[in-house]
């Protein structure tokens, strides 16, 4: 199917979706479902992303599994895998769970605002940051950022994928 079908598909379900109600961030979680691959640079390395968005528990949550390649300046490889869920509440407000592969678990809370998706996720007790999900047509664009001692946000990833 070629991109302008493609993109036209999905605003009809977005439209469907808006007319019967749904918040507009469940909407948005419907438009991510599918498989994405793209490339980036995730704290100075050379990233090589994979993600995969889909419904789960009876369409009660919206589950994030993502694989994350990435190539230090000296050709060391670090694989970085992380899954979320997210549960999108009546008022359209997103409450969910980060698990990755450093053995951490996050709370997660978020909106939807024109076409992008931002969750805030952590503790202060553990690390706090923002990641921001820019959905265009077939891209999405994520930008990954950590608060600093001094409070401020400092981003240490962009990536942009394409949906496979």
């Amino acid at each position: 199917m070629s991109a302008p079908w493609r993109a036209a598909i999905l605003w009809l379900a977005w439209a469907a979706s808006a007319a019967a109600g749904e918040p507009e961030s469940a909407a948005f979680f419907g438009r991510l479902h599918g498989e994405w691959q793209g490339t980036g640079e995730v704290r100075g390395m050379t990233a090589e992303m994979r993600m995969r968005w889909q419904p789960a528990l009876d369409g009660q949550f919206h589950t994030l599994s993502m694989k994350n390649r990435m190539t230090g300046k000296d050709g060391q490889i670090w694989v970085f895998e992380a899954q979320a869920y997210y549960r999108v509440h009546a008022d359209g407000k997103i409450a969910g769970t980060w698990f990755d592969s450093r053995g951490i678990s996050l709370p997660l809370t978020g909106r939807v605002e024109g076409g992008t998706l931002t969750i805030d996720w952590g503790t202060p007790a553990i690390e706090r940051g923002r990641s921001s999900y820019a959905l265009a047509a077939d891209t999405l664009e994520v930008t990954d950022e950590v608060y600093g001692k001094d409070g401020a946000l400092a981003v240490f990833g962009r990536t942009r994928l394409a949906r496979k």
